[in-house]
């Protein structure tokens, strides 16, 4: 199979698959008054690399990625432990387990944020989105239903759908 078949008709079939089809449905969401301290914490936690960030009616008001954190990171030369950063870029890693945040910083999620967050419905087809992530340079879009946060489509979730690949975790 062709990576133009996966994207247009997906996996062989007649039915144009959309990013309800591939999407990650569990999205955890951050607030814009949220420390970045808490933040990081968040991230390392589940093992994300972005948030959609809401405000208290639950609208979407940006996206907040770990490149936005280290970007400030770095920028802003803030207290943060050096090896949490590395821990984050390079990924969790047995050895690394014990590393801790620290920081003195009241740094918020909304100094950070990309404020136009970029979104499609669940009804966009795969090559739609696929098309989107080109076009604007970015790796993931915040998946909607009427409206309100359904899902996040990652690059990678694009890559485990042309790769006829079942998601673990």
């Amino acid at each position: 199979m062709t990576a133009k078949t996966a994207l247009g008709a997906g996996r062989g079939d007649n039915v144009i698959k959309t990013a309800s089809d591939i999407m990650t449905r569990s999205v955890i969401c951050a607030g814009p008054q949220e420390t970045v301290n808490s933040l990081i914490n968040t991230f390392l936690d589940h093992r994300i690399s972005c948030a959609p960030v809401v405000d208290e009616s639950g609208s979407l008001v940006g996206i907040v990625t770990k490149t936005d954190i280290l970007a400030h990171i770095v920028h802003l030369d803030l207290d943060l432990t050096l090896k949490v950063a590395l821990k984050d870029v390079l990924g969790a890693r047995a050895d690394s387990s014990g590393i801790e945040v620290s920081s003195v910083s009241d740094l918020k999620v909304s100094d950070i944020m990309t404020r136009q967050a970029i979104t499609a419905e669940e009804s966009t087809p795969v090559k739609n989105l696929a098309e989107m992530m080109i076009e604007h340079g970015i790796h993931r879009i915040v998946i909607t239903r009427d409206g309100a946060i359904s899902g996040i489509l990652s690059t990678l979730d694009l890559l485990y759908f042309i790769a006829e690949k079942e998601k673990h975790g």
